[in-house]
């Protein structure tokens, strides 16, 4: 089985839910293009809480948000700690995915957006593919916020809410 990245790369703190096992830049430095291979374990007590023959859509889409959180980390110079916001999640599956196959990942970015130098805001889409066949595919944006600027943002909020 293949083994998972460092938890923190994708916001995890228990191993079992780490769902990426690489997550590789394709071209050069100014590439967009990743690539990353699915772990998939059977014995997982929430996507395969009861007997199944293919892999979850949920447990594909979770490891299409890592992949997003781990390419932002690893290539885009995002510093750990950073909050990730989803805004969209678009999301289209073709076939099942087999448990007894690799599961890849190409994904690309677009719509980077920048504040003060820094990434707060893309768009990632990607296509999950077994032996070079499409399964699915899902698209989605979110923004990246610096742990202060998230607590005030949850902070007017929860104030909004209250009023």
């Amino acid at each position: 089985m293949t083994q998972p990245i460092d938890g923190r790369y994708v916001h995890k703190i228990v191993d079992r839910n780490v769902l990426l096992g690489r997550v590789d830049r394709h071209g050069g430095d100014d590439c967009e293009s990743y690539e990353a291979e699915m772990v998939v374990d059977r014995t997982h007590p929430f996507f395969f809480e009861h007997p199944l023959d293919h892999i979850p859509a949920m447990m594909l889409v979770e490891a299409g948000r890592q992949l997003g959180i781990a390419i932002s980390h690893l290539y885009l110079g995002v510093p750990l700690g950073t909050m990730f916001a989803t805004k969209s999640f678009d999301i289209r599956f073709t076939d099942f995915a087999d448990t007894d196959r690799p599961v890849i990942i190409t994904a690309s970015l677009r719509d980077k957006q920048y504040r003060h130098g820094d990434l707060f805001q893309l768009y990632l889409e990607g296509r999950f593919s077994q032996d070079g066949h499409d399964v699915g595919w899902m698209g989605g944006s979110w923004a990246m916020l610096q742990p202060d600027v998230w607590r005030r943002y949850r902070r007017r909020e929860r104030q909004r809410v209250r009023a």
